[in-house]
């Protein structure tokens, strides 16, 4: 048997906040401001910021924020990429990508942590690798990036497309990379630890 903990069409008018929740803490995660989402939804901060984790919210605004996480919750770059990395960092929020989506409203749940602590999203690094250049990769994302091509001898052209730069740039930046290994003692401690 099946337990729902999405609201239906039933007579209740509450329902419980645990996912209202979740979804706003990850759109931060992603790097959209508080302030931001409030003033989509037509609400305040305080009402987003004081969502209940085990208590009950109207079901309109339940609709409200799945309705704006359904919309923003595949957005390729962050907004602002400095409340992502506190909201990540400081608060250990996940973005959407962590929540199946069906769940997010299981209060039982957890979500599916990034194995680094700084929130490098694989899949972003994926797509990026798969030749996807609407994603704009984190520092640490692109650390990642920097260690597969140095292990797999990458030609410096396929470098510069996967990140997103001219050539010059990307032998810059692996050069950088280089000399930051050797003094943290070698490349390939980095290489797996971005493969565990």
């Amino acid at each position: 048997m099946s337990v729902q903990f999405q609201p239906t069409g039933d007579h209740r008018r509450k329902t419980p906040g645990v996912g209202a929740k979740r979804r706003i803490q990850a759109l931060v995660a992603l790097g959209f401001p508080l302030d931001d989402l409030a003033a989509r939804l037509r609400r305040s901060p305080a009402v987003l910021n004081d969502l209940p984790e085990d208590g009950l919210i109207t079901r309109r605004l339940w609709f409200e924020i799945s309705a704006l996480y359904d919309e923003l919750s595949m957005t390729a770059s962050a907004p602002d990429p400095d409340v992502r990395d506190w909201a990540r960092i400081e608060m250990g929020w996940v973005p959407p990508l962590a929540w199946d989506d069906d769940e997010i409203d299981d209060p039982r749940a957890r979500p599916h942590q990034p194995k680094s602590v700084l929130g490098v999203d694989e899949v972003a690094i994926k797509r990026c690798l798969d030749g996807d250049r609407s994603i704009e990769l984190a520092p640490d994302e692109v650390q990642v990036v920097l260690a597969l091509s140095e292990r797999q001898k990458w030609p410096r052209r396929r470098l510069a497309a996967v990140l997103g730069t001219s050539e010059e740039a990307a032998a810059r930046r692996l050069v950088r990379y280089r000399d930051r290994m050797r003094t943290q003692g070698g490349a390939d401690r980095a290489v797996d630890d971005a493969a565990a």
